[in-house]
């Protein structure tokens, strides 16, 4: 057979859209994050954050990621949902990076990927006014609301901290 007579058949990819994270903030509250900022989700038990005195309330403390320390963030707390830290035995963190930055976010929890258009996101001007900085706006994915989170306010934030 010659390498002339064979034909490719190609069709068009669909757009399935942009990959999200998906997690809980609390019970009856969803966000995402663009999975593009997401390096790597991690249950840890209890004591591999660990504490430090004398730093905000929202910071949980320090943990090892690949060699590296990073600050681990109560992300429900720094978004003024209840914490979620205090009554579990591990957490699940997500580890994002934005440029040189990167923290752990706990969040009570992880429910998987998901894609949509992001040109879907409708503006999140109706969301406690608290939230909107921290806020890309809200998109109805699968009939629940879910939050689209902003990585770089929320980095920005966490590294301009109240201790």
């Amino acid at each position: 057979m010659n390498a002339s007579n064979i034909k490719l058949l190609t069709q068009p990819q669909q757009n399935l859209g942009d990959g999200y994270l998906q997690f809980k903030l609390d019970r009856s509250t969803t966000a995402v994050l663009l999975v593009n900022f997401t390096q790597e989700v991690v249950v840890l038990p209890l004591e591999a954050i660990t504490s430090i005195p004398n730093t905000s309330e929202l910071i949980l403390g320090l943990m090892n990621w690949r060699n590296k320390i990073i600050w681990v963030v109560d992300l429900p707390k720094m978004l003024g949902f209840d914490s979620q830290f205090d009554r579990k035995r591990q957490y699940n963190i997500i580890v994002i990076r934005h440029e040189a930055e990167t923290i752990g976010l706990m969040v009570p929890e992880i429910k998987g990927t998901v894609r949509f258009d992001s040109g879907n996101i409708q503006s999140a001007q109706n969301q406690t006014s608290h939230l909107v900085p921290y806020l890309n706006g809200c998109i109805c994915y699968e009939d629940e609301l879910s939050l689209v989170l902003n990585v770089r306010a929320i980095l920005k934030y966490s590294f301009v901290r109240e201790k």
